[in-house]
Parts: C-alpha cells; structure tokens; sequence
C-alpha cells in the first residue's frame, strides 16, 4: 500500500500538566484479558479474550506468512504476549516474529459483542508504542454495518517509547460510513520490511481529541 508518513521522532513526551489528555478515552490499554499465543510457523490462528476493553471483548489473529515456503524459508515462529502490568513491566500487547517471518496480526473490537459507538467528539486515534524494530505496515478499518473508512502508513522502526496518530478526517470512507455509529474496529499490523522480524510493543490504543506533542501522524 502507498502510503506516506510526517514522521518527527522524539521521546514520548511526559505530561506537564494533569489535565492536558483528560478527553482521551481508552479503546484498550491491554490491562485486561491476558492470553500467550503458542509459536506458529504457519497457518491462521484466532481467538479472543474478554475484559475492560471497548465492548468487553478483543479478537486477535495471526498469520505467520502466507507464502511459507518463501515467506519462512528457516522455518522460525512467531507469536504475540497479552500481558498485564508486573512489577518490571506496564501491560502490553506484544509481538515476537522469527528472522524472515512476515506476519500479519489483526486486533478487533466488536466482533464478538456488538458495538454502537459515537466517534464523533474525537479527531484521532493514537497508539502509544515501547519500540519498533523493523517497519511495520498499520492500518485501521472502522465499520458502520458493512460500509467502513480506513486509514493507515508505513511506520519506520524506532528504539523507544513513541505516539502514533491517526486522524480521523483522514480516512478514506465509502458510502455508508458514519463516525456517530462505529460497531467493528479492526486494527492491522503487518511486515513491512524485507526481512521480516517485525517486533513490537502497544501499551495502549486511544480515541483523543487533543495532540500528543511529537507523535507520529500516520494517514494515506
């Protein structure tokens, strides 16, 4: 997919003031319904788990490559860690891909409880990232029944904390789509590099109204 990113690198910004991302409401901060995958080396793997999140309920998916013959030549496994706050570690959604393993993961809201929500008094989604290894293709498709709106880009791989944000007002909708009625929010993440290995930490997905000073702002 073509795509094009205003990338500006910088720290993940510490808030200076309590109030400052008081509108920012949480789509899931990964706090809440664990799950470990196995290691696959191929296939499709799915399965869901329930919690704090938006709607209750969160389906997540793998597919390691689709070619994988070409895709996982040395035949290494990749998996992906839901998991809550420790004592060294805040929760996160974590993915772990072997050398020249292309995978693609989806993380869905909505699919498993139905959804009516009103995205209309926020301007963007933001996912807030540990680090990034290699590039990594993202997208989100947002429903309204079957017709959806979709945004997305190329994130190129950093070595700490960053933001990422979409905007709303740049996603490109089809006929049908409404903002005040959004009932699946699917989340796509794949390899965007040729040598696979894409690996990743999400600490929290965010609808906001209100900048993240020097994050990223990912739209076509």
């Amino acid at each position: 997919m073509n795509a094009r990113v205003a990338f500006s690198l910088l720290t993940f910004a510490a808030l200076t003031c309590a109030t400052a991302f008081a509108a920012d409401w949480p789509i899931d901060d990964f706090s809440t319904g664990a799950y470990a995958s196995p290691q696959y080396k191929s296939g499709q793997h799915a399965t869901s788990q329930t919690g704090s999140m938006l709607g209750g309920s969160r389906s997540t998916s793998i597919w390691p490559c689709s070619t994988c013959a070409t895709q996982n030549p040395y035949n290494q496994v990749s998996s992906y860690t839901i998991q809550p706050a420790t004592k060294n570690a805040v929760s996160a959604f974590v993915s772990s891909q072997g050398f020249f393993v292309g995978p693609r993961i989806e993380i869905g809201y909505g699919y498993v409880t139905p959804m009516a929500i009103d995205f209309t008094p926020y301007d963007r989604i933001r996912l807030n990232f540990l680090g990034l290894t290699q590039t990594l293709n993202f997208n989100i498709l947002l429903y309204t029944g079957t017709a959806y709106a979709q945004g997305g880009c190329n994130i190129s791989p950093y070595g700490g904390s960053f933001s990422v944000e979409l905007p709303l007002a740049n996603f490109v909708q089809n006929s049908g789509f409404s903002l005040s009625k959004v009932n699946l929010i699917d989340l796509i993440l794949q390899n965007g590099s040729v040598l696979g290995s894409v690996n990743y930490a999400i600490t929290s997905v965010q609808l906001s109204n209100t900048p993240m000073p020097g994050a990223v702002s990912c739209h076509f």
